[in-house]
């Protein structure tokens, strides 16, 4: 059974595991070949016409997008085809006539085709991670330092989860088949609805794998930022943690601690404000936007404690957790495939050959 199986979808399975190996291969050569990770702030530093120290970290952003992408076209092309064309073409029959179980049928498509697709994604997830923080740790994420490995599309492309949501695709594809008895229509769902899963694991689901750590801060200490401060940047590089934290949510709050809704268009805004050339020199025109800004500052920070608010409080997860995050992940991800393989089994039960 096995043998006739890899005989019938060997494309199928070569498709579905040297893509993802394939293109690991090809981002950790150009890691090496490059050098690794050069330290740049931020990937548009890399955007620019001819900057060629920029290679190893254009490969690993192209390859983080195509690594999220792959769950989903998995999913439609094998998950889908591998039953949906025996089911339209009615050469299961031949499978369910002979003395094989249902069971068997499904399952065995399900450890030859399915499993090493999985397993070679899982390894593309772990190779992206070997090549990003190989050189320079905390130095590039995707878009800048700035950015927690906790955070979308890092997340996902990089560890072991990325098998997980090739599981999830997979299933989904396979129910969806066995449901609809129809490719076309079975893979519309499945693109649909993997990507909406994928899309509610970092927006709605990652954040409450633990209780988020709250950092509170005064009106004045939050309004202050917003008219100046030092970026990070412009701090000594002692200060600067190498995996900044993954902040969840940001919000105004009462003394009980509740999120209050602040509009700035109540405010009392001063609409004198004078321009430039109304100075005589430069000095005078700084030392009136110097009193402004306090101005203002002061104006914004009655206002909005006028409104209910006492404090701005922020959630986050410190980078620290992703390992703990990847293995939770995948373990929800693998709980929603086996409950999507149990549907399937159900769907095969009522097959009629």
């Amino acid at each position: 059974m096995i043998w006739v199986t890899w005989r019938q979808f060997r494309t199928t399975i070569l498709f579905g595991v040297l893509t993802p190996l394939l293109l690991a291969a090809i981002t950790i050569a150009i890691t090496l070949i490059d050098g690794g990770v050069a330290p740049i702030p931020a990937l548009q530093g890399c955007l620019g016409i001819g900057e060629d120290y920029c290679t190893a970290e254009t490969a690993q952003s192209l390859a983080i997008l195509l690594t999220i992408a792959l769950p989903v076209v998995f999913g439609a092309f094998v998950g889908v085809t591998v039953f949906s064309r025996d089911l339209e073409r009615r050469t299961h029959v031949l499978g369910l006539t002979q003395s094989v179980s249902r069971r068997r049928w499904y399952g065995v498509r399900v450890l030859v085709v399915f499993v090493p697709t999985i397993l070679a994604m899982a390894l593309l997830g772990c190779a992206l991670y070997w090549a990003k923080y190989r050189t320079s740790p905390g130095t590039f994420a995707f878009m800048s330092t700035g950015e927690s490995r906790l955070d979308f599309p890092t997340f996902g492309a990089t560890g072991f989860v990325a098998g997980g949501y090739t599981a999830v695709g997979l299933t989904l594809g396979a129910a969806c088949a066995l449901a609809m008895r129809n490719t076309i229509a079975a893979m519309i769902t499945t693109v649909v609805v993997s990507t909406a899963f994928l899309a509610l694991l970092p927006t709605q689901i990652r954040e409450h794998y633990d209780t988020p750590m709250v950092e509170t801060r005064t009106l004045e200490q939050k309004v202050n930022d917003m008219y100046g401060g030092a970026p990070d940047y412009y701090r000594p590089m002692n200060s600067i943690s190498i995996y900044p934290r993954w902040n969840v949510s940001s919000d105004y709050v009462d003394g009980q601690g509740t999120p209050v809704a602040i509009d700035l268009q109540q405010c009392a805004w001063p609409d004198n404000y004078r321009d430039m050339s109304e100075f005589e020199t430069v000095a005078q025109y700084e030392e009136y936007s110097e009193l402004r800004i306090a101005e203002d500052a002061r104006i914004q920070i009655d206002c909005i404690r006028t409104q209910g608010a006492e404090a701005f409080e922020t959630e986050y997860h410190e980078d620290r957790l992703f390992w703990r995050f990847q293995a939770m992940e995948t373990a929800l991800t693998l709980v929603i495939a086996a409950l999507l393989g149990g549907l399937s089994l159900v769907l095969v039960r009522r097959l009629r050959p």
